[in-house]
């Protein structure tokens, strides 16, 4: 398979200059780095590849944005998932729809790559001790000592030290 060096906007504007400006299928193609044929099949009515594929996939594209949403505010939260969370978060969804079939192999690197933004996201995790320091104890402890020291200083008056 060739390598897509091109993006869904290249190939738009492709066809608007054909279209609306005049230029050729070939000067398009050439102007915007597009594959004459691709120009030629959406001009004639065929779909992108990513909506021809969308048809064989088991998530539908609307439950694929509400799962990266979910990733991604897991990864603002220190909890990113990896990729065999992942895997079973949509298992458990295509479960609930009624579709038991595992996921393919290759699933999860493929979804990763279908959403780019996902790549450094996902496996990217909290170091184990800050979380298993983490206690009521330590952390009734910690503001036991801010408010015997530090109780006089007013809370607009106080900055991480890396605010500075």
């Amino acid at each position: 398979m060739v390598r897509r060096n091109y993006t869904e906007d290249d190939v738009a504007e492709a066809i608007f200059d054909t279209t609306d400006r005049g230029l050729s299928q070939n000067e398009a193609a050439q102007k915007r780095g597009v594959p004459q044929w691709t120009i030629s099949r959406r001009l004639s009515g065929q779909a992108s590849r990513n909506e021809r594929i969308q048809a064989h996939q088991r998530i539908p594209k609307s439950q694929e944005e509400t799962l990266i949403r979910w990733v991604l505010r897991q990864e603002s939260l220190g909890y990113a998932p990896s990729h065999s969370q992942l895997r079973a978060c949509v298992e458990a969804i295509l479960q609930q729809q009624g579709d038991n079939k595992p996921l393919g192999k290759h699933w999860t690197t493929r979804f990763v790559k279908r959403h780019p933004k996902l790549s450094t996201k996902l496996g990217k995790r909290q170091e184990a001790a800050r979380f298993d320091g983490f206690t009521p104890k330590a952390v009734n402890w910690y503001f036991d000592i801010r408010e015997n020291e530090y109780g006089w200083i007013k809370p607009e008056n106080t900055v991480n030290v890396d605010e500075g």
